[in-house]
């Protein structure tokens, strides 16, 4: 096993720029191009269209399997435990998405899918993911105003060891459950006046923030 596998690491000696190669890394190629899944896909001779996988728990065409990626309810991002952004569900057009991606950005190294000022603070939920102080860590995106409650959930990847094997990033908007839920029950919100609300993170919880800011993780949207 790597050094990586046995040493716990701290967020400061995470690697977003996916410097070192991974057993499942494509090797030869620049992780910053812009052509990368075409590349990768070339030299992999990666499997496609109508041709079967077969899963864990199922036997599904490449088709399918976009099909029912492309239709969760929420915005999917995968990152390997090399931080290289892989894969995200194309689901919407990239101006209507809540973290707007685009495909030349997938294979780029994490750091380039985040400003320098959110770096730091997204190498400490990595980080906190990988060493497991957290299994699941969640981050509301402030400024959406009453009618969208945007999160982030970050969750941790494992094999069938119990090996880090990245970050699932889910992206969704809570408000239009929380209306449906509002209206089939005949509840409504109300302000508690015995907790002072959390006007920069929304929802989330104060002990799940692990003094990151608001914007220290927003998933692989513009490049800097």
């Amino acid at each position: 096993m790597t050094e990586r596998e046995t040493k716990p690491m701290s967020s400061d000696q995470e690697d977003l720029f996916s410097k070192k190669d991974i057993d499942t890394t494509v090797k030869g190629l620049e992780k910053g191009t812009d052509t990368w899944v075409k590349q990768a896909a070339e030299q992999t001779q990666a499997v496609s269209g109508k041709t079967y996988v077969k899963l864990d728990c199922g036997v599904l065409t490449v088709n399918q399997l976009n099909y029912f990626l492309n239709s969760m309810p929420f915005e999917l991002t995968f990152a390997d435990d090399n931080n290289q952004f892989l894969y995200y569900n194309n689901m919407m057009p990239e101006e209507e998405m809540l973290a707007s991606r685009r495909p030349s950005q997938v294979g780029n190294p994490m750091a380039y899918c985040h400003p320098e000022r959110a770096r730091k603070g997204a190498a400490t939920v990595v980080n906190m993911l990988r060493t497991g102080k957290k299994k699941k860590f969640r981050l509301a995106v402030p400024g959406n105003g009453p009618d969208k409650c945007v999160l982030h959930d970050y969750i941790a990847m494992h094999d069938k060891d119990g090996r880090y094997r990245g970050v699932n990033e889910q992206i969704y908007d809570l408000m239009p459950d929380i209306k449906w839920y509002l209206k089939h029950t005949g509840q409504k919100l109300v302000d508690d006046p015995n907790t002072k609300a959390d006007t920069v993170t929304g929802p989330s919880q104060h002990n799940n923030q692990a003094n990151t800011k608001s914007d220290a993780t927003s998933g692989p949207s513009q490049k800097e």
